[in-house]
């Protein structure tokens, strides 16, 4: 037990400094072992937005770099560049693919690890759309790889920077919020379906390989897709199996030598349990929970490929939009309520759970629907929309249990129950 202890220690150790190694060699290298610096003002001419290309001798003015992510291809490092975080992926010197090449020199197991960098590059270029991280620049140093100190300089690649997708995260999540995600997954799965060099399936379908950027879920990670859905001579060719080969997920046909919408297909199968169902199914107005559930297992059945399933995800996203799920006895609440314009209450919030700044809000897709609301709730007396709308251009509306202190506000508009007040 004790050798067997102090294995798994030296174990540990090693590959923490290995880690630190790898760290260490890039930021040797952005720290400035090229021969040109950047000129004065150059980092500071950049913005995400300026469209400018980086490239090698933009890298030597990104600076805090801290390694934030490793695969067994790739490290990925944030960094601080003119006024923005990046992020940087570089080849992983002590991941899988550089530790187990059998090759006899270094060099050609970095040109390799490389190559598939680039060739991510390249994908994430062919794939530009709102919802993939945008390129910013690469460095490919015209002088070949050597170990120790990069004195011949390092591939790189520098995108957007996002954050993780957690899980957690997810579930603290509003639903409006969980909404957007759906949506973007489905136009991800949309532009997969669609892309310009045909349908492109993801292999390793993972929630490590999206990012979330102001709100906004995007894919990052393209290093491991297939273009084009595949060759068949039988149906038998086209049936999709999980990764143990046991269980069949759905299959479709073979049509003239390719299995067409596999790829779609599988795609939507994958996004259903990394995704989907951790989405829309709760938090929601009770109305909508029978279809997002049935959106969701039709998902995971293999009946929705990538484009009904975006359709029916639009379709969820505007009836939460509009308040389509209001039955007209809702809808009709608003004439107990008398209408103050330019007007609000201080202080007197209905308790709840979500906070926007200092006040209690929740979004409406109308006066109607907040009358609604706060008619099911004894305490609630009256309620203001304020001048403030949701990505899905619902209103946002504090709810009251008192107006007894009103007072003018442009852009606001009060309601008080009839009788109260």
């Amino acid at each position: 037990m004790a050798r067997s202890s102090h294995l798994s220690l030296y174990l540990t150790v090693y590959l923490c400094l290995c880690l630190l190694a790898n760290l260490a060699l890039v930021v040797v290298f952005l720290g400035g072992q090229t021969k040109r610096r950047p000129q004065p003002g150059e980092a500071q001419a950049w913005t995400p937005s300026s469209g400018q290309t980086l490239g090698c001798d933009n890298l030597l003015a990104i600076s805090n770099l801290t390694l934030i992510g490793s695969g067994w291809t790739k490290a990925v490092y944030r960094g601080w560049y003119s006024t923005s975080w990046v992020a940087v992926k570089t080849v992983h010197t002590s991941g899988h693919d550089m530790t187990e090449c059998k090759a006899a020199e270094v060099s050609v197991c970095y040109r390799r690890c490389a190559a598939k960098l680039l060739q991510e590059a390249r994908m994430l270029h062919k794939l530009t759309h709102p919802n993939v991280i945008k390129v910013y620049g690469e460095c490919v140093p015209e002088v070949e790889y050597s170990p120790g100190p990069p004195r011949s300089g390092v591939v790189a690649m520098v995108v957007e920077l996002g954050r993780p997708v957690r899980v957690v995260e997810i579930l603290q999540m509003g639903y409006e919020a969980r909404l957007q995600l759906a949506v973007d997954v489905g136009r991800i799965l949309l532009l997969l379906a669609r892309s310009p060099v045909g349908p492109v399936l993801m292999k390793d379908f993972r929630r490590e390989q999206f990012v979330i950027v102001d709100g906004s879920l995007k894919l990052s990670d393209v290093d491991d897709v297939v273009v084009g859905d595949p060759q068949c001579t039988t149906a038998r060719d086209c049936v999709m199996q999980d990764s143990t080969k046991e269980t069949i997920l759905a299959s479709v046909p073979c049509d003239r030598g390719l299995c067409r919408g596999f790829n779609s297909l599988l795609n939507s199968i994958y996004a259903s349990q990394h995704f989907m169902r951790i989405l829309i199914p709760y938090g929601g107005p009770p109305a909508l929970e029978q279809t997002s559930l049935y959106i969701v297992e039709q998902q995971a059945q293999g009946r929705l490929d990538s484009e009904h399933l975006h359709r029916a995800i639009q379709a969820l996203a505007h009836n939460f939009s509009t308040g389509g799920y209001l039955t007209h006895a809702e809808k009709q609440q608003i004439n107990n309520f008398v209408v103050f314009h330019d007007s609000t209450v201080e202080r007197e919030d209905f308790p709840c759970l979500r906070m926007e700044g200092m006040s209690c809000v929740q979004s409406v897709s109308s006066p109607a629907e907040a009358a609604s609301l706060c008619s099911q709730l004894p305490a609630c007396v009256a309620f203001v929309l304020l001048d403030q709308w949701a990505w899905t251009g619902r209103q946002m509306a504090v709810f009251k249990t008192g107006a007894k202190t009103v007072r003018e506000k442009e852009r606001h508009t009060l309601y008080v129950r009839r009788g109260q007040g």
